[in-house]
């Protein structure tokens, strides 16, 4: 916005200081054309009344006549023709004189002409001198007022180029100033976070725009802190209050399982009942986790750890639930790869615990493969499987929360798993993708991890 301000304001000043440059320019372009042809019609003048005064006038009279009047007039030569249009009189020497036919014809009609021809410019009269009528040209170059006009373009175009030069650069340092305020709104706003939605942005103007937004800002953060809060205080409430209740049915089915009288029949029952208990009870703790992630005082403090040891401890765990799930694990990259990354080791884990998770549910035998690439900069892990094909809308909407594509409708599940693996890498500045290869029916997860610096 700053730049296109000055810009505008820079353009606008340009073409009407140019505007105003070409007044002046072509002004003084008049002034000198009346100015010269007002001096051609005074010289005229002057010859008018040498004629009536001498009948018999020659070279020698003229220049007497003449030699202490002061005309400026540069490269002059004078033409008198009478009343048949044949020479009588010129002050041309050694050439053979010439004149346009069509000129006196044009000037015995509109008796007084004015025209220019190379770098001459010539004024014809006609006068009537003791009754007898004479055609009188004379040609002559303005040298000294088109030097002055040059001399004037020269500074105008000089003034212009300056002006134009420091009102763009005086124009965006004023805008720069005279936005600072905004600035520092923008850097002010850009540091506000879930944990800082109560922070009302500071501004020390009073009445000026930008304490208006401000204000409007502030209204807004606060309405938004007061929803999210709710939002966040109902899921947290309902989340609680929901896992009690749900342990103890889990509890009491399993107790009722296992009782001799029941036939095989209502343990079949029993047995899906528990499990879709365990299925609300995920689904209870994935918005648990959901709405911690916002909560400054749930916030971790990170620690330097290897990935591969979170890798193995992640695996660890979900193959006590999945048995059958084997993993391919390798590490390609440095001769002497550390693996470390700065991040929350429990967060992680859950992260890496949901993606087998996800293979284990929908791979064709129950295997992922996992593999470390690790540069100076960043480590990448893709983490693959083998398993039905999902379609283009599934493939797009991977990552949204409780979203299932077409190949889970016979599996049991929240859709929330793939949402929470990426709000945690978003909480530790990393990130995730998806890549699929129908061809061979895999499944792939990028994930990539800042390295630290020392």
């Amino acid at each position: 916005m700053k730049k296109k301000i000055a810009i505008s304001f820079s353009i606008a000043f340009s073409i009407l200081f140019g505007i105003a440059m070409l007044i002046i320019y072509y002004a003084s372009v008049d002034f000198r054309n009346d100015q010269f042809r007002q001096r051609l019609v005074d010289k005229l003048d002057y010859i008018s009344h040498y004629i009536a005064n001498t009948p018999q006038f020659d070279r020698e009279s003229y220049k007497t006549y003449f030699q202490d009047i002061e005309d400026g007039l540069f490269y002059e030569d004078v033409i008198i023709l009478d009343s048949n249009k044949k020479l009588i009189f010129s002050t041309i020497k050694d050439k053979t004189i010439t004149w346009n036919e069509g000129i006196i014809n044009r000037l015995a009609q509109e008796k007084r002409i004015f025209y220019t021809q190379d770098n001459d410019e010539i004024l014809g009269k006609y006068y009537l001198i003791n009754n007898t009528p004479y055609y009188l040209l004379v040609k002559a170059q303005d040298y000294s007022g088109n030097e002055k006009l040059d001399h004037l373009a020269i500074v105008l175009i000089i003034l212009f180029l300056l002006s134009t030069l420091l009102i763009w650069f005086f124009s965006y340092n004023l805008i720069l100033r005279l936005l600072k305020p905004l600035d520092k709104l923008k850097n002010d706003i850009t540091q506000i976070n879930a944990s800082k939605l109560t922070n009302p942005v500071q501004y020390r103007g009073n009445t000026d725009e930008i304490a208006i937004l401000t204000q409007a800002f502030n209204t807004m953060l606060l309405r938004l802190s007061n929803a999210f809060e709710s939002q966040k205080e109902f899921n947290s409430s309902a989340s609680h209050e929901l896992r009690t209740p749900l342990a103890r049915i889990s509890f009491q089915l399993e107790n009722l399982y296992h009782h001799n009288q029941l036939n095989e029949e209502v343990k079949q029952v029993l047995r899906n009942i528990s499990k879709e208990t365990r299925h609300l009870s995920e689904v209870t703790d994935s918005l648990m986790l959901l709405s911690k992630f916002d909560s400054e005082t749930l916030k971790t403090t990170y620690n330097e750890e290897r990935i591969d040891e979170i890798i193995f401890t992640a695996y660890e765990k979900i193959v006590k639930v999945f048995p059958d799930l084997q993993m391919d694990f390798s590490i390609n990259g440095n001769n002497d790869p550390k693996l470390v990354i700065v991040c929350s080791a429990q967060l992680i884990e859950i992260a890496f615990m949901n993606l087998f998770k996800n293979a284990a549910l929908y791979s064709y035998t129950a295997e992922v493969k996992v593999t470390i690439l690790e540069s100076t900069e960043e480590i990448k892990i893709l983490i693959s499987n083998q398993g039905p094909t999902l379609s283009t809308i599934d493939q797009k909407r991977i990552f949204d929360a409780f979203s299932r594509g077409e190949n889970a409708s016979e599996t049991t599940g929240s859709g929330l798993g793939l949402r929470i693996v990426q709000r945690i890498m978003q909480s530790h500045q990393a990130t995730i993708a998806y890549q699929a290869d129908p061809k061979k029916y895999t499944h792939t997860f990028i994930l990539i991890f800042k390295v630290p610096h020392s």
